[in-house]
């Protein structure tokens, strides 16, 4: 399993990182969290195609 890397979102809050990535990914890539190294599921897709996920221990956005 790869590890994760940190979002750079523009607030690093939920609301903003739902808004960033608005469409939900069926195939989820499952990375480890870069912070807390638990299981974090990529399950949010961009626009411009970006997968990203949520960590809940860290309260921040990961991506691959």
């Amino acid at each position: 399993m790869l590890e994760g890397k940190w979002l750079v979102p523009r607030n690093p809050n939920r609301e903003v990182f739902e808004k960033d990535y608005p469409l939900f990914d069926p195939s989820a890539l499952q990375v480890y969290c870069p912070g807390c190294r638990s299981v974090v599921r990529l399950g949010r897709k961009s626009p411009n195609g970006r997968v990203g996920g949520w960590c809940p221990k860290c309260n921040r956005g990961v991506g691959a």
